[in-house]
Protein backbone atom coordinates (compact mmCIF):
# COMPACT_ATOMS: atom_id res chain seq x y z
CA UNK A 1 0.00 0.00 0.00
CA UNK A 2 3.03 2.11 0.04
CA UNK A 3 2.41 3.35 -3.65
CA UNK A 4 -1.27 4.09 -2.72
CA UNK A 5 0.09 6.53 -0.09
CA UNK A 6 2.46 8.02 -2.00
CA UNK A 7 -0.08 8.91 -5.12
CA UNK A 8 -2.71 9.94 -2.52
CA UNK A 9 -0.15 12.56 -1.18
CA UNK A 10 1.63 13.84 -4.77
CA UNK A 11 -2.13 14.13 -5.97
CA UNK A 12 -3.13 16.43 -2.36
CA UNK A 13 -0.01 18.36 -3.40
CA UNK A 14 -1.03 18.65 -7.10
CA UNK A 15 -5.02 19.76 -6.44
CA UNK A 16 -4.46 21.80 -3.63
CA UNK A 17 -1.24 23.59 -4.08
CA UNK A 18 -0.29 22.98 -7.92
CA UNK A 19 3.20 21.03 -6.47
CA UNK A 20 5.41 19.72 -9.09
CA UNK A 21 4.53 15.69 -8.33
CA UNK A 22 5.25 12.63 -10.51
CA UNK A 23 2.53 10.10 -10.25
CA UNK A 24 3.26 6.50 -9.89
CA UNK A 25 1.79 3.82 -12.32
CA UNK A 26 -0.89 1.21 -10.35
CA UNK A 27 -3.87 -1.09 -10.76
CA UNK A 28 -7.10 0.65 -11.66
CA UNK A 29 -8.14 -1.29 -8.52
CA UNK A 30 -6.12 0.91 -6.48
CA UNK A 31 -6.75 3.95 -8.12
CA UNK A 32 -10.42 2.93 -7.43
CA UNK A 33 -9.01 2.45 -3.64
CA UNK A 34 -7.49 6.06 -3.79
CA UNK A 35 -11.02 7.24 -4.52
CA UNK A 36 -12.32 5.90 -1.82
CA UNK A 37 -9.91 6.97 0.65
CA UNK A 38 -10.38 10.52 -1.04
CA UNK A 39 -14.38 10.17 -0.40
CA UNK A 40 -13.63 9.25 2.92
CA UNK A 41 -11.51 12.23 3.84
CA UNK A 42 -13.31 14.66 2.27
CA UNK A 43 -10.87 15.78 -0.68
CA UNK A 44 -12.02 13.68 -3.40
CA UNK A 45 -12.44 17.49 -5.33
CA UNK A 46 -8.51 17.83 -4.58
CA UNK A 47 -7.60 14.31 -5.61
CA UNK A 48 -9.83 14.81 -8.98
CA UNK A 49 -7.71 18.37 -9.64
CA UNK A 50 -4.88 17.21 -9.30
CA UNK A 51 -5.48 14.09 -11.42
CA UNK A 52 -6.68 16.17 -14.12
CA UNK A 53 -3.37 18.63 -13.59
CA UNK A 54 -1.01 15.68 -13.46
CA UNK A 55 -2.28 13.70 -16.85
CA UNK A 56 0.20 11.61 -18.38
CA UNK A 57 0.75 7.90 -19.47
CA UNK A 58 0.89 6.69 -15.59
CA UNK A 59 -3.15 7.49 -15.17
CA UNK A 60 -5.61 5.18 -16.50
CA UNK A 61 -7.91 6.91 -19.47
CA UNK A 62 -11.11 6.03 -17.57
CA UNK A 63 -9.34 6.80 -14.47
CA UNK A 64 -8.74 10.55 -15.62
CA UNK A 65 -12.14 10.14 -17.44
CA UNK A 66 -13.82 9.75 -13.45
CA UNK A 67 -11.88 12.76 -12.01
CA UNK A 68 -12.75 14.85 -14.96
CA UNK A 69 -16.89 14.02 -14.38
CA UNK A 70 -16.30 14.31 -10.75
CA UNK A 71 -13.72 17.19 -10.29
CA UNK A 72 -15.14 20.18 -8.60
CA UNK A 73 -11.78 22.66 -8.65
CA UNK A 74 -10.64 23.23 -5.17
CA UNK A 75 -10.02 26.87 -4.27
CA UNK A 76 -6.49 27.85 -3.38
CA UNK A 77 -7.64 31.03 -2.14
CA UNK A 78 -8.52 32.15 1.12
CA UNK A 79 -10.98 34.78 2.77
CA UNK A 80 -9.54 36.67 5.51
CA UNK A 81 -12.02 39.68 5.37
CA UNK A 82 -14.32 38.61 8.81
CA UNK A 83 -10.98 38.46 10.88
CA UNK A 84 -10.39 41.63 12.13
CA UNK A 85 -9.31 43.54 15.83
CA UNK A 86 -12.87 44.20 16.36
CA UNK A 87 -14.25 40.71 15.58
CA UNK A 88 -11.47 39.27 18.10
CA UNK A 89 -12.26 41.30 20.54
CA UNK A 90 -16.19 41.27 20.08
CA UNK A 91 -16.93 37.51 20.08
CA UNK A 92 -16.97 35.65 23.62
CA UNK A 93 -14.16 34.48 25.14
CA UNK A 94 -13.07 31.44 23.54
CA UNK A 95 -13.04 27.87 24.77
CA UNK A 96 -10.11 26.48 22.41
CA UNK A 97 -9.61 24.01 25.09
CA UNK A 98 -10.52 21.63 27.82
CA UNK A 99 -7.75 22.76 30.06
CA UNK A 100 -9.23 25.59 32.27
CA UNK A 101 -5.52 27.45 32.58
CA UNK A 102 -5.19 27.13 28.92
CA UNK A 103 -8.54 28.79 28.02
CA UNK A 104 -7.38 31.67 30.32
CA UNK A 105 -3.77 32.07 28.62
CA UNK A 106 -5.48 31.88 25.03
CA UNK A 107 -8.25 34.37 26.15
CA UNK A 108 -5.06 37.03 27.48
CA UNK A 109 -2.99 36.38 24.58
CA UNK A 110 -5.65 37.75 21.99
CA UNK A 111 -6.83 40.54 24.32
CA UNK A 112 -3.32 41.84 24.71
CA UNK A 113 -2.17 41.36 21.04
CA UNK A 114 -5.46 43.47 20.22
CA UNK A 115 -4.38 45.95 22.27
CA UNK A 116 -0.99 45.96 21.45
CA UNK A 117 0.79 48.81 19.85
CA UNK A 118 1.90 46.78 16.87
CA UNK A 119 -1.07 44.61 16.82
CA UNK A 120 -0.53 41.55 14.37
CA UNK A 121 -4.45 39.90 13.13
CA UNK A 122 -2.35 38.17 10.66
CA UNK A 123 -0.62 36.26 13.10
CA UNK A 124 -3.95 35.78 15.70
CA UNK A 125 -5.42 34.14 12.57
CA UNK A 126 -2.47 31.96 11.92
CA UNK A 127 -2.77 30.91 15.88
CA UNK A 128 -6.72 30.52 15.78
CA UNK A 129 -6.56 28.30 12.59
CA UNK A 130 -2.91 26.05 14.55
CA UNK A 131 -5.34 25.90 17.42
CA UNK A 132 -8.38 24.74 15.68
CA UNK A 133 -6.40 22.13 13.89
CA UNK A 134 -4.58 20.82 17.08
CA UNK A 135 -8.15 20.37 18.67
CA UNK A 136 -9.57 18.14 15.63
CA UNK A 137 -6.47 16.57 15.70
CA UNK A 138 -6.70 15.38 19.51
CA UNK A 139 -10.17 14.57 19.12
CA UNK A 140 -10.66 12.98 15.93
CA UNK A 141 -7.16 12.23 14.28
CA UNK A 142 -6.06 13.68 10.79
CA UNK A 143 -8.73 16.43 8.92
CA UNK A 144 -6.87 16.96 5.84
CA UNK A 145 -9.49 19.58 4.67
CA UNK A 146 -8.41 22.10 8.11
CA UNK A 147 -4.50 21.16 7.45
CA UNK A 148 -5.65 22.54 4.39
CA UNK A 149 -6.91 25.57 5.01
CA UNK A 150 -3.89 26.00 7.39
CA UNK A 151 -1.30 25.49 4.60
CA UNK A 152 -3.33 28.05 1.86
CA UNK A 153 -2.94 30.80 5.30
CA UNK A 154 0.44 30.22 5.52
CA UNK A 155 1.55 30.36 1.89
CA UNK A 156 -0.77 33.31 1.08
CA UNK A 157 -0.20 35.70 4.24
CA UNK A 158 2.82 34.43 5.72
CA UNK A 159 4.99 37.34 4.46
CA UNK A 160 2.46 39.21 7.17
CA UNK A 161 2.68 37.23 9.96
CA UNK A 162 4.94 37.80 13.05
CA UNK A 163 7.08 34.67 13.77
CA UNK A 164 8.53 35.77 16.90
CA UNK A 165 4.95 35.96 18.39
CA UNK A 166 3.85 33.28 17.24
CA UNK A 167 6.51 30.90 18.55
CA UNK A 168 6.05 32.94 21.83
CA UNK A 169 2.20 32.25 21.91
CA UNK A 170 3.09 28.36 21.05
CA UNK A 171 5.47 28.14 23.98
CA UNK A 172 3.26 30.04 26.73
CA UNK A 173 0.13 27.49 25.38
CA UNK A 174 2.66 24.83 25.76
CA UNK A 175 1.88 23.71 21.86
CA UNK A 176 4.92 23.36 20.20
CA UNK A 177 5.84 19.97 20.24
CA UNK A 178 1.72 19.25 19.20
CA UNK A 179 2.21 21.99 16.43
CA UNK A 180 5.35 20.46 15.23
CA UNK A 181 2.80 17.31 14.89
CA UNK A 182 1.02 19.88 12.25
CA UNK A 183 3.48 21.06 10.59
CA UNK A 184 4.78 17.32 9.69
CA UNK A 185 1.34 16.79 8.71
CA UNK A 186 1.60 19.43 5.94
CA UNK A 187 5.00 17.95 5.09
CA UNK A 188 3.56 14.45 4.41
CA UNK A 189 0.14 15.28 3.20
CA UNK A 190 1.01 18.56 0.45
CA UNK A 191 4.97 18.31 0.17
CA UNK A 192 5.31 21.20 2.56
CA UNK A 193 9.19 22.32 3.21
CA UNK A 194 10.25 22.46 7.22
CA UNK A 195 11.38 26.03 6.12
CA UNK A 196 8.07 27.05 5.53
CA UNK A 197 7.39 26.56 9.50
CA UNK A 198 9.99 29.24 11.47
CA UNK A 199 8.20 29.37 14.94
CA UNK A 200 8.88 25.35 15.42
CA UNK A 201 12.45 24.58 16.20
CA UNK A 202 14.27 21.29 16.33
CA UNK A 203 12.45 19.85 13.75
CA UNK A 204 13.73 16.19 13.55
CA UNK A 205 13.13 12.83 11.50
CA UNK A 206 11.25 11.16 14.38
CA UNK A 207 7.98 13.18 13.76
CA UNK A 208 8.06 13.13 9.90
CA UNK A 209 8.38 8.80 10.59
CA UNK A 210 5.46 9.01 12.90
CA UNK A 211 3.03 10.74 10.80
CA UNK A 212 3.94 8.87 7.87
CA UNK A 213 3.12 5.58 10.20
CA UNK A 214 -0.11 7.08 11.08
CA UNK A 215 -1.17 8.41 7.88
CA UNK A 216 -0.53 5.30 6.57
CA UNK A 217 -2.93 3.37 9.24
CA UNK A 218 -5.69 5.55 8.73
CA UNK A 219 -5.23 4.80 4.83
CA UNK A 220 -5.20 1.23 5.56
CA UNK A 221 -8.62 1.39 7.67
CA UNK A 222 -9.89 1.87 4.40
CA UNK A 223 -12.51 -1.13 3.65
CA UNK A 224 -11.20 -2.83 0.56
CA UNK A 225 -12.96 -3.03 -2.37
CA UNK A 226 -14.06 -6.08 -3.79
CA UNK A 227 -12.42 -6.98 -7.56
CA UNK A 228 -15.62 -6.42 -9.03
CA UNK A 229 -16.96 -3.51 -7.35
CA UNK A 230 -16.83 0.07 -8.29
CA UNK A 231 -16.02 3.43 -6.47
CA UNK A 232 -19.66 4.19 -7.19
CA UNK A 233 -21.25 1.09 -5.98
CA UNK A 234 -19.70 1.16 -2.73
CA UNK A 235 -20.52 5.16 -2.08
CA UNK A 236 -24.48 3.83 -2.59
CA UNK A 237 -23.89 1.23 -0.13
CA UNK A 238 -22.13 3.00 2.37
CA UNK A 239 -24.38 6.32 1.89
CA UNK A 240 -23.26 9.83 1.38
CA UNK A 241 -20.56 9.73 4.16
CA UNK A 242 -19.68 6.33 3.45
CA UNK A 243 -16.38 5.99 5.91
CA UNK A 244 -15.89 6.91 9.65
CA UNK A 245 -11.94 8.19 10.24
CA UNK A 246 -10.46 6.17 12.94
CA UNK A 247 -10.58 8.49 16.35
CA UNK A 248 -7.35 9.50 18.09
CA UNK A 249 -8.04 8.88 21.27
CA UNK A 250 -6.48 11.79 23.54
CA UNK A 251 -4.01 10.34 25.47
CA UNK A 252 -2.17 8.98 22.20
CA UNK A 253 -0.52 12.05 22.18
CA UNK A 254 -0.08 12.98 26.08
CA UNK A 255 3.61 12.99 25.26
CA UNK A 256 3.39 15.88 22.79
CA UNK A 257 0.62 17.79 24.92
CA UNK A 258 0.11 16.67 28.46
CA UNK A 259 -1.73 19.24 29.83
CA UNK A 260 -4.74 19.33 27.63
CA UNK A 261 -4.54 15.45 26.61
CA UNK A 262 -5.01 14.54 30.64
CA UNK A 263 -7.59 17.29 30.55
CA UNK A 264 -9.76 15.98 27.79
CA UNK A 265 -9.32 12.26 28.95
CA UNK A 266 -11.11 13.64 32.06
CA UNK A 267 -13.69 15.57 30.53
CA UNK A 268 -14.43 12.33 28.55
CA UNK A 269 -14.83 10.31 31.27
CA UNK A 270 -17.11 12.99 33.22
CA UNK A 271 -19.60 13.62 30.11
CA UNK A 272 -19.80 9.16 29.71
CA UNK A 273 -20.81 9.10 33.54
CA UNK A 274 -23.26 11.96 32.55
CA UNK A 275 -24.88 10.07 29.83
CA UNK A 276 -25.30 7.08 32.08
CA UNK A 277 -28.64 6.06 32.18
CA UNK A 278 -29.77 5.84 35.79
Amino acid sequence: MRILFRNFTKLLAIGKFESDCMVERMSEFKWNKLFLVAIAYGVDDYISTGIMKSGGEAIPRNIYETACNNSSQAKVGINTDKFSAHNFTSRQQAKKFSNFYLNRKYNRIIFNEVHSIDTSIDSLVLLDKLTDNINKFVNEGIDIKSLADLGTYLRTCGNKIDFVKIENWTNALRIRNISNIIACCLICLFRFEPDEFPFIKNMNGKYQRKINRLLEEELNAVPQLTKNQSVDEEKHRQGINPISKPSAKPLKYFKYFPLETSSRFMANILKSLSNIDE
